[in-house]
């Protein structure tokens, strides 16, 4: 069965870091966007939360209930595969065949299900990658789920380090790791992508929005990756992104388009 039946969201003005020291009952996690912070709920907890707004003097500014399906675009989360991987939520009685290997993924509320056009094209990008090389440090920016770290680590990293800025997608790629007895490969930290840039890595993959992008592209550090798999961003962006990537000798190696979707596979050969 789903994790939840209905989500009840409550939408703050104001940004709620460490939200778990004020909220416990029926409590899934805080989405923080920029000065808006989201508070999810699996059953209603409205004078909990206008006591807390009070107290902190903030604002209410909505209050909405949604079907869990509906909050995943009323997509049904079955297992699917990539590669010898088959990803399954945890509810789903799942069987693998010889030679494949499963992996437990519970999205939560946060992005990374694995059905979204640029985390399907990261997981094909990462999967021909470890066909031909075997990267043993990963950089995985804007984690979400923690699914791309988690295949990443499956095809053979030896180390991965998972980022995301937002507190409940840390939260729920800790979680999956560990569900996936990862904890001794991969290391999921809270935090902007530009400030982990600057680690050690011989595969980034950012899947992000493209302002962050366009963070990354400032920095020095960034074109020091042999593999650079960048999504999160609409084909009309792609030529810039791919202009850049050129001017400092990074080749692209591959283009993978789904919809209005573009996803950039970087080469640096020197």
């Amino acid at each position: 069965m789903v994790p939840y039946q209905n989500l009840y969201i409550y939408e703050i003005s104001g940004e709620i870091p460490n939200s778990r020291r004020f909220f416990e009952k029926d409590y899934i996690g805080c989405w923080n966007e920029g000065e808006i912070s989201f508070l999810f709920f699996s059953a209603p907890r409205d004078e909990e939360v206008q006591t807390f707004v009070n107290r902190k003097r903030m604002a209410l500014l909505s209050r909405n209930v949604l079907d869990y399906s509906a909050w995943q675009a009323g997509e049904e989360l079955k297992p699917f595969s990539v590669g010898n991987l088959v990803i399954a939520p945890p509810w789903e009685d799942s069987t693998v065949e010889e030679g494949e290997t499963l992996v437990r993924l519970d999205p939560c509320v946060v992005f990374g299900t694995g059905y979204h056009p640029t985390t399907r094209s990261c997981l094909q990008a990462l999967w021909k990658i470890y066909r031909m090389e075997w990267p043993k440090r990963v950089l995985d920016l804007g984690t979400g789920s923690g699914i791309l770290a988690l295949a990443a680590a499956k095809w053979g990293a030896e180390m991965v380090l998972a980022i995301d800025f937002n507190e409940l997608a840390a939260e729920t790629a800790l979680r999956n790791v560990v569900l996936n007895e990862e904890s001794e490969r991969i290391a999921v930290r809270q935090g902007r992508a530009e400030n982990f840039i600057g680690e050690e890595a011989d595969l980034v993959c950012a899947n992000v929005h493209f302002q962050v992008i366009e963070s990354l592209l400032g920095k020095k550090a960034f074109y020091r990756k042999r593999w650079l798999i960048l999504s999160g961003f609409f084909v009309k962006d792609a030529d810039e992104i791919e202009k850049r990537l050129r001017e400092s000798s990074v080749k692209v190696h591959e283009k993978i388009q789904e919809r209005n979707w573009m996803t950039l596979v970087g080469l640096n050969e020197r």
